[in-house]
């Protein structure tokens, strides 16, 4: 072998490990206090930087997860400051969540709004994992949830159902950040999941900067004239922060109850519908999330929004 052709293997050798080594050494998980807002963080890392927060603990009334930029700018809303005050427009909307006004023997509960005493409360982190594979690996977090009424029954229980959640995050070769979550919904009594499209369902809230920009957004969807029926596929926002332009894609697979979808120019969009539910009977629910880098929205790249759109849903339901 030539030094030339043995330079060349060593070489090949070195970067043929450091692509074995390198997927699971980028993604890391870290549990901490959250020192932007009231309560707890869990910290999705990729390459030592965070690109998404699950927030949860004292001074949150709901457990929801945040998502960053790649330059580190927080995408999502807070809903609170530094100090546990309410900021910007809706507080009650922080980052990617789920809420529903619900009816049961207890009365109804408002658990979108988070009023009369009703609480979502984590009860514990069930597991996380790092994972390494050919396509760059991925973290999750399985994490237990508890929905409590505002008032107690005879035995002193106010819970409604246990959640579990599901956080399963990867980034795709294109530098997309795919976000899959699963939500297990299991009744401790009978219950109905009512509200309406504004003030139930899952959702999506951006950074309170988009609502003082809310004429810069711009939607695309499929069906692309309903927003109401059982085939509503999914949705995309283009928005801005600073200078830069994200898109945030939900997908709604068919095993997904669905009746409505929700869309507002401040940057919170999501799925409802109406469901009843029997005791201990799961309602199981999955969505992906996907966010971006985007251009700033004209008709024609509207076009092309739209058909990126489609092919992440395509891709998806696969």
């Amino acid at each position: 072998m030539s030094i030339r052709a043995s330079q060349l293997f060593v070489l090949i050798l070195l970067l043929g490990l450091s692509r074995i080594g390198s997927p699971a050494a980028d993604w890391k998980i870290e549990s901490g206090q959250n020192k932007d807002a009231p309560g707890e963080k869990v910290d999705f890392l990729e390459g030592g930087k965070p690109i998404a927060r699950f927030i949860y603990g004292k001074g949150q009334f709901k457990p929801y997860l945040h998502v960053f930029a790649p330059d580190g700018a927080l995408l999502t809303n807070p809903g609170l400051d530094s100090n546990g005050k309410t900021t910007g427009l809706y507080p009650h909307h922080r980052g990617i969540f789920i809420g529903w006004k619900i009816e049961s023997a207890l009365g109804t509960d408002d658990l979108w709004h988070m009023t009369k005493g009703c609480t979502m409360t984590l009860d514990r982190i069930v597991r996380t994992d790092v994972t390494s594979s050919d396509k760059g690996g991925s973290a999750k977090l399985v994490a237990a949830v508890g929905w409590h009424a505002a008032k107690k029954d005879e035995s002193g229980s106010n819970l409604l159902l246990n959640e579990q959640r599901t956080i399963t995050i990867h980034r795709e070769g294109n530098g997309a950040l795919l976000i899959d979550c699963l939500f297990v919904l299991t009744p401790e009594r009978d219950l109905r999941f009512v509200g309406d499209l504004q003030h139930s369902g899952i959702h999506f809230r951006a950074s309170n900067e988009v609502a003082t920009r809310a004429k810069e957004t711009a939607y695309v969807y499929e069906p692309d004239k309903v927003v109401k029926g059982s085939d509503l596929k999914w949705v995309r926002l283009i928005f801005p922060i600073g200078e830069h332009w994200y898109a945030s894609t939900q997908l709604n697979p068919p095993s997904n109850p669905v009746e409505e979808l929700s869309m507002r120019d401040y940057g919170r969009f999501g799925y409802f519908f109406k469901r009843s539910l029997k005791k201990g009977e799961p309602l199981t629910l999955s969505y992906r999330f996907v966010i971006e880098e985007a251009a700033k929205p004209s008709p024609e790249l509207l076009v092309e929004q739209r058909k990126k759109g489609q092919a992440l849903y395509d891709a998806f339901v696969r």
